[in-house]
């Protein structure tokens, strides 16, 4: 067992929160007192909570990062990694420690449930926060809200919805547009959208958009569950893309792609002499490593998650009230997965 602060307090002869003030470089403590808790800690070798330090000064030299998505759902998503890899590169150049900071699996069901970031504010177990993604409304956005009303310094990676916070944005809803305006040109008139339960409401904004920007193309919605067989999603894959005449496809889950392309070839269809394909990349190149070569969006998450970071960690160390934002324009990459059927 991990000796405690009591056991440090004992072996030193003082009181624990003698040691509290020596952890925490208080003054008005006798040189002799330092020295017999300093040697008990290291006879111990102790290491100070760096949560019950914040409690006594005010800064536990640590930013959260929080991500909305249930049962390490940010460890299962490209996007998500490419962010933490950012926010992780700026504050190894800092003294700030990081995090992670997850959701429950019923928390998307429980209406009335805090988001789990709260308690983390407001036991000042964290100095700064970083948001991976923010849904379109819900317990998440409102918390998120109020923190920011406090000035506590926040950072979030979405679409701006408030006069506060840091953010960074990709452009979520214009590229996605930009994929079905795209297949659109090359003679795809009717696409099915993969989705998934977080983005299936914003997926359904999309393809109302649509109806006014591109009223002959039809887009249909097939949703992923948490969890699938191939077998399953080969059958219902393939009976909506054969029943409606689909010619194109929208994947954003460029990590799912090769096993799609997989389940297209085994229920008849190649890409891109039947099914055209457009995905979202987050590592510049990685669809190139696919056979055949996909289309996609280079979405620098990266470079997001870093620069996020960066004005958070600006305001931690200015005070400063005023708030950054900044978009990032994605840049699409044409391969070989895109057929044009206008020829």
């Amino acid at each position: 067992m991990s000796a405690s602060i009591h056991d440090v307090a004992k072996r030193a002869g003082v009181s624990i929160s003698t040691v509290s003030r020596v952890i925490n470089h208080s003054a008005g403590v006798k040189e002799s007192k330092t020295a017999a808790v300093l040697e008990a800690m290291e006879y111990y070798n102790y290491q100070p909570s760096q949560f019950g330090r914040g409690l006594v000064t005010g800064s536990s030299q640590i930013v959260g990062v929080y991500s909305p998505l249930p049962g390490g759902g940010m460890f299962q998503d490209g996007y998500m990694l490419e962010c933490l890899r950012g926010i992780e590169c700026a504050l190894s150049k800092s003294q700030y420690s990081l995090l992670l900071i997850g959701e429950v699996n019923s928390f998307e069901k429980n209406e009335k449930a805090a988001p789990g970031f709260l308690d983390y504010v407001n036991q000042k177990k964290i100095d700064g926060l970083i948001v991976l993604s923010v849904p379109e409304k819900g317990a998440v956005t409102n918390a998120l809200e109020a923190v920011m009303a406090q000035d506590f310094p926040v950072g979030y990676i979405g679409k701006r919805f408030s006069g506060c916070g840091n953010n960074v944005y990709a452009m979520y809803e214009e590229y996605m547009l930009d994929s079905i305006k795209r297949l659109h040109q090359q003679g795809h008139e009717n696409i099915v959208l993969l989705t998934n339960e977080y983005r299936l409401q914003i997926h359904r904004m999309l393809i109302e958009k649509c109806k006014f920007l591109y009223p002959q193309i039809r887009i249909s919605l097939l949703l992923l569950p948490d969890k699938f067989s191939a077998d399953m999603l080969q059958e219902t894959l393939a009976k909506q893309l054969l029943e409606n005449h689909c010619t194109g496809l929208i994947c954003e889950m460029m990590e799912f792609v090769p096993q799609l392309i997989s389940i297209l070839h085994y229920s008849g269809l190649e890409v891109p002499e039947d099914i055209s394909v457009i995905s979202v990349e987050h590592v510049k190149g990685r669809g190139e490593q696919i056979i055949p070569a996909v289309n996609a969006y280079y979405v620098p998450a990266m470079a997001m998650g870093e620069t996020v970071a960066d004005y958070v960690l600006e305001q931690l160390s200015t005070g400063r009230k005023e708030v950054r934002h900044r978009c990032f324009q994605p840049e699409y990459q044409i391969r070989e997965s895109v057929k044009c059927l206008n020829i």
